[in-house]
This record gives structure tokens, C-alpha cells and sequence, in this order.
């Protein structure tokens, strides 16, 4: 293992261990860079050398440490698929059995690092279990919609006995057998996700926020019996993909060349690899819709696929006037960003969805397996989405998914409706608040350093703003300090400000996260009364 760095001994020592996709370590790497934004984390962050060696190091904090969990090395799982980014479906039950073979190798980092804290995945029910054995408490960080898994552990809890409450999130018959499959073939059981629930120590952190799914994180909170902590949306950061960038300029400018809101965008992850069928059936569609697309077509790593050989004779001839096909990779946020994309056919993966929304980009849902399906109802719950038809047996349609693209792109009856649904949660509610916060930093630069109190106690955060007036008042100089209820989003500015906090808790979580504050050197909490109330002399 290579040598540990020298921590701050006023820093709380985080682990964080994802799983081995990259839709679970993009969101656990983003968390790791917002907790570790003052020296009251520092973060260890442990994964496989073929995962280590694809983040852009250059851009990482100072406390961020890269902890490199090797895995065996076998002539049918070599090093270079010790990731599920390009890995053969028929490896991915090898992966899951070796990385639980190298739990003991865990237990020697443990002992290594010897964290205060471990933040763990769904797919290692071990970690927490090891962390417990050293009295060091372990949470659990869901990187999935809280729609999704409350769906999920509903069903788990009341097999056949309760409907759950909320209609717009369901399974179709032919999906709930898919799924049913998938649990069957999994090697650590049908149940792994509800394990990391249950033995997360009293607090559940999940990649969402209120103000997408609410009411969902507050069933999950019933069903668990703990306080889940909406952290998200966790965007990657552009500048700091995870992916080798390579030559996107043409892209860029390709779509420089288009109206606005004229094309589509195409992707379906990094770890779904479409079958000849689908492949057709999504190229006829495309076609069909007369839009222009780009297409972004993956195959297992080590599969040498001519794209000329899986599409349908002269495909690419008809619409290279339209269309582009990019094998690998391609931008992702770049692409969604752009003035000219009007709709994103995505395959309905958490971190696609979160990125669509943060946009302000209309989704066209196709989802595929897994929690796909529970995801893409609750986009169309919400109103960002359109999902695509099938059939009882769950084939498409392509005259029907052409359709469902034209709505959402082009048609009156389906793309102005959702787009103007999408837009206030994503790019326009990033200049809200701007005049009342700027009157007050004005009244504070006439004040000395270090002078003033910030008393607060919440309020209702949009969650995809890019700038929070309560984050610009606490990195004024003249705040010297603040009174809050420890509210997470208040929890993050002050470690974003290192301004010193005043923890009066009120409610829910707020009296851990106060703990932590306290813990973590960053304050003191207010004593109270036996009965609850406040002493005015002892605040």
C-alpha cells in the first residue's frame, strides 16, 4: 500500500469505498471533493488502480488521498476489468465475487488508515461489518433516486401486503420479470442494496434533493427508520471528467452548425451495451424523426465491432447529413449544455438524469434494466420526460419511439410542455436571490472584520443553484460567526466558509450533524435545558 499521508489532527478522517462503476464513484468522488473543502475532512478515497488511474488527479484537493484496493488478478478477470466501465455482462458476476474475496485486504486498510468514519456501497455488505468490528461508524451513501429504492425496500418489507402510496412509480409485468432474473443471478443475494440500509449507522446519505423527490425521501426515511440526508445533485465537474477527453472539439463545433433545440442527444452509459435489435430499432427511429442526433455507441471492452456491420445497410449514407456516431466517449456535459440539443435519449441512469435536469435538457426515457424503469417514471411524474413505447413484451416500436422524439424535441403536444417544466430546476434558478443577497453583502462591507453574527435557521434551498446568498454572506469577511439549526446545506456552507458555528439543532439529523461540527473542531453546540429550552446566558 502506498505511504499514508500526515493528516490534520483537527480533521475528521473519511473513507469512502464505491463500487466499482463509474456511476457510483462519479457521485462518491463529487461528495468527496465537496466534504473535503476545509480541513475538517480529510478524505481517503479507495477503489481499483485501473478506477484510480482514470481520475484526474491534477485537479484533486490536497485532502483527497487516492488508496488503491487491489484486487486478484485471474487469466478471467485481469487487472484492466476490475472496473464495470466496458466489462462483458458475463464478467460482471466474476467481478462482484472477487471484490467480496478481497475483503480481508479491506480489513487491512482499516487498520491502515484507521478512519473515524467510512462511507460505503451497496455491493460491499462486508465494509460496514469489518468498520463495526473496529468501532468506527459507517454510513451508507445511495447513488440512486430515492423513488428507485424506496420502491425497492417497500416491496422488500411488505411482500404482497401494501400497495405503495405513491401510483406514478411502478413495474410492468414483463420489467418485474426482468428484474426478478437479475436478483436470481446476482452472487451476493436479491437483497443487497436493502443490507447497506440497514446497517448504515443512524443517518442514510443519498444523490438526490427535495426538490426533485421529496416526498420519496421522506418514505424512505419511514421505511428505514433512519434520517436519509439528501446530498445531490452531484454533477461531475466538466474541467475534471473522469474520461479521457480526446479530440470533442468536433462535436462541439458540429453542433455550433444547428439551430437551437434542433437535436438530439443519444447515450446509454458506460455499462448497458445495446443488442443488434435494439441497435436497429434505435437507428430507424433516428431516421425517422428527420432530427439531427448524435449517437453515442459503446461495445464490450476487447470487442473489435465494425459500426458499419450492426446498423442496417446504408444507414449511414442516409443520414450523414443529419447524424453523428461516436464510438467510446464523447462529452457528456458539454454535449447537454449546448444551445442546439433539445432532447437526451438516455437509458434513465441516475447520474444521466441528475445531469438532464441540471441542464434544463428534456429526457426521452428508454430505460433498459435495473432500476431504470422506477427512474424514468418518476422524470415523467415530475414532469421532465417522455418515455418511449413498448409492447407487453417489452420490444419497441420504431415508428412510436420517432414519434416520442419529434414530441419532445419539436411538437408543441409534448416538448414545450416538458421543457418548460425542466428549465426552472436547472440553468434559470441560478440568478435567484441575486438582488436581496447583494444589498446585504453591501451592508456588511461596511463592517469589520470578523465583526458580525449570521443568524439563520434554513430555509427552503432550489438545490441546482449554482450560487446560495447564505454561502456568499458567509464568506464576507466581517462574518465572524453562526447561529445555526445544522441543517446539512448550512453544514456544507460553513465547511465551505470555516467560519466558526454556533450549533443550535432543532429537529432530525441536525443534532448529528451539531456532533459532528463539534467533533470536527469547526464549533460548539448551545447547552440546553433538560426540557429542551434555552438559557439565555449560557448561549
Amino acid at each position: 500500500m502506498e505511504e499514508i499521508q500526515d493528516t490534520n489532527t483537527t480533521s475528521l478522517k473519511v473513507l469512502m469505498v464505491p463500487w466499482l462503476a463509474h456511476g457510483h464513484v462519479i457521485p462518491y468522488l463529487e461528495l468527496a471533493k465537496k466534504l473535503s473543502k476545509t480541513n475538517l475532512f480529510f478524505i481517503y478515497f479507495c477503489s481499483t488502480p485501473i478506477i484510480l488511474n482514470s481520475i484526474n488527479q491534477e485537479n484533486l484537493p490536497k485532502n483527497i488521498q487516492l488508496i488503491e484496493f487491489p484486487l486478484p488478478s485471474s487469466k478471467q478477470l485481469p487487472s484492466h476489468n476490475h472496473t464495470t466501465n466496458g466489462l462483458p455482462k458475463n464478467l460482471l458476476s466474476t467481478l462482484i465475487q472477487t471484490f467480496g474475496e478481497a475483503s480481508s485486504t479491506f480489513g487491512k486498510i482499516l487498520d491502515s488508515l484507521n478512519p473515524d468514519l467510512l462511507i460505503f456501497d451497496g455491493f460491499q455488505p462486508w465494509a460496514p461489518e469489518f468498520a463495526s468490528s473496529r468501532n468506527i461508524h459507517a454510513i451508507y451513501f445511495l447513488v440512486v433516486g430515492s423513488a428507485s429504492i424506496s420502491f425497492f425496500y417497500h416491496h422488500y418489507l411488505y411482500v404482497g401486503t401494501r400497495n405503495f402510496p405513491f401510483s406514478g412509480i411502478f413495474l410492468k409485468d414483463y420489467e418485474a420479470k426482468q428484474l426478478q432474473l437479475a436478483a436470481k443471478m446476482n452472487s451476493l443475494g436479491p437483497n443487497v442494496a436493502f443490507n447497506g440500509v440497514e446497517k448504515s449507522h443512524d443517518i442514510i446519505l443519498i444523490n438526490t434533493c427535495n426538490e426533485i423527490e421529496g416526498k420519496y425521501v421522506d418514505y424512505l426515511s419511514t421505511l428505514s427508520k433512519k434520517k436519509v440526508i439528501p446530498v445531490g445533485p452531484l454533477i461531475r465537474e466538466m474541467k475534471t471528467s473522469m474520461e479521457n477527453e480526446g479530440n470533442d472539439s468536433k462535436i462541439i463545433q458540429w453542433l455550433d452548425n444547428k439551430d437551437e433545440s434542433s437535436c438530439v442527444y443519444v447515450s446509454f452509459g458506460s455499462e448497458y451495451f445495446l443488442s443488434k435489435e435494439e441497435i436497429e430499432e434505435i437507428a430507424h427511429s433516428l431516421e425517422l424523426s428527420e432530427l439531427h442526433f448524435i449517437w453515442i455507441l459503446r461495445f464490450p471492452l476487447g470487442e473489435e465491432i465494425n459500426i458499419e456491420n450492426v446498423l442496417s445497410k446504408g444507414f449511414l449514407d442516409r443520414v450523414k447529413e443529419k447524424g453523428v456516431i461516436v464510438e467510446k466517449w464523447a462529452p457528456q456535459a458539454r454535449i447537454l449544455e449546448h444551445a442546439s440539443v433539445g432532447g437526451f435519449l438516455c437509458h434513465c441512469g441516475w447520474n444521466s438524469i441528475l445531469e438532464s435536469l441540471h441542464f434544463g435538457v428534456p429526457l426521452i426515457t428508454m430505460p433498459m434494466h435495473l432500476d431504470q424503469h422506477t427512474h424514468s417514471r418518476m422524470t415523467v411524474e415530475l414532469g421532465t420526460a417522455m418515455e418511449v413505447v413498448r409492447d407487453e413484451n417489452g420490444k419497441l416500436n420504431r415508428e412510436e419511439t420517432a414519434k416520442v422524439i419529434r414530441n419532445v424535441v419539436m411538437e408543441k403536444n409534448g416538448g414545450e410542455i416538458v421543457k418548460a417544466k425542466v428549465i426552472p430546476v436547472g440553468p434559470l434558478v441560478r440568478d435567484s436571490n441575486t438582488d436581496e443577497s447583494s444589498e446585504i453583502i453591501q451592508w456588511l462591507n461596511e463592517k469589520d472584520p470578523a465583526s458580525t453574527v449570521l443568524v439563520s435557521f434554513g430555509s427552503l434551498r432550489l438545490g441546482l443553484e449554482e450560487e446560495d446568498p447564505q454561502a456568499r454572506i458567509l464568506a464576507h469577511s466581517s462574518i465572524g460567526g453562526f447561529v445555526s439549526h445544522c441543517g446539512w446545506s448550512s453544514v456544507m456552507d460553513r465547511i465551505n466558509s470555516r467560519v466558526p458555528i454556533m450549533a443550535m439543532p432543532l429537529q432530525f439529523d441536525q443534532c448529528i450533524n451539531a456532533r459532528l461540527m463539534g467533533m470536527a473542531g469547526a464549533g460548539v453546540e448551545v447547552i440546553k435545558a433538560g426540557d429542551g429550552g434555552l438559557n439565555t446566558e449560557d448561549k
